[in-house]
């Protein structure tokens, strides 16, 4: 189980020699929730062996020339901060995930791939229509180490609850530096996580979501290389097949964000914006887009 879920964070965002750490695991869950939808007929579990047997064959050489630095106090705390946020939702304190919905990623293990339908548990329509980030990861955890469904979505949810505090992390860490970016994401982790035991908790669709949207930020404003705007958008893309809620809210900040700094901006800076901005949106467009023409042919036939 530990190595089937470390497996699936770490494969293949390691293959991506200058990804920062904090953008690795999400890199990961890009490329396994977006390969739902993109390829929803093949058989799952050999699709899933086949791909980590060859990111593990890649990922020696990786680690030939791999020099790991030490940790610095910064990504000690930050990851303190993911490993609470994903702890607090493993311990059952007010039924925090007595409202995880097990039917989906329940159907993805039957059918060993996408479903069309919901049936036989429920009469819902598209299946493909509608957001299933989570699902897929909980799904993907159990085919590939043969958990109950039930366990999965649970170590999925606090997984993705504590990747929500490792996208602060990532973000912060680019607008203010390690160190006040660990702190305040460890003071927002420990607040959350009192919050959420009081309250019995808030969806981990949204946490996940949380995570891509501020990892694929801080990835878009902060660097200037194209491979970066192109990762950006792909992860805002895999966020809309989670929770495309996450998604509106963080367009509606972001163009927020730009119109009230804009006039403070070069010329050239707003040029080299526009166009990372391009990148990423025909980016997310190419991930998120066998998802959305789903929700087109649902909306189509409803």
């Amino acid at each position: 189980m530990v190595l089937g879920l470390a497996a699936l964070l770490l494969l293949p965002g390691f293959l991506v020699v200058r990804a920062p750490w904090t953008a690795v695991p999400f890199l990961s869950l890009l490329f396994w929730i977006a390969s739902w939808w993109w390829l929803p007929s093949v058989g799952r579990g050999r699709f899933l062996a086949g791909a980590l047997v060859a990111f593990a064959l890649l990922a020696v050489f990786r680690l030939v020339r791999f020099q790991p630095a030490r940790p610095s106090w910064p990504s000690v705390v930050a990851v303190a901060a993911a490993l609470l946020r994903a702890s607090a939702g493993l311990v059952p304190i007010g039924g925090t995930d007595a409202h995880l919905d097990l039917i989906p990623a329940q159907l993805m293990v039957w059918h060993d791939g996408l479903p069309v339908t919901y049936v036989p548990l429920r009469d819902a329509g598209n299946f493909g229509s509608h957001p299933h980030g989570l699902d897929a990861l909980a799904a993907d955890l159990s085919l590939l180490s043969g958990l109950a469904v039930a366990r999965a979505v649970t170590l999925a949810a606090a997984v993705a609850r504590g990747l929500s505090s490792l996208g602060v992390y990532a973000l912060l860490v680019r607008r203010l530096g390690p160190g006040p970016g660990a702190l305040i994401t460890a003071g927002i982790a420990v607040v959350v996580s009192l919050l959420e035991a009081l309250t019995g908790g808030g969806d981990p669709s949204w946490s996940l979501a949380v995570g891509f949207v501020l990892t694929g930020a801080g990835l878009l404003v902060s660097g200037r290389s194209r491979s970066g705007a192109v990762a950006a958008g792909a992860l805002v893309g895999t966020a809309l097949m989670t929770a495309p809620a996450v998604v509106a809210a963080g367009l509606a900040a972001g163009i927020v964000a730009a119109a009230m700094a804009w006039t403070r901006t070069s010329r050239e800076t707003r040029g080299l914006l526009r166009r990372r901005l391009g990148v990423a949106a025909a980016a997310a467009i190419a991930t998120g887009g066998p998802y959305v023409f789903r929700v087109a042919i649902g909306l189509a036939r409803s």
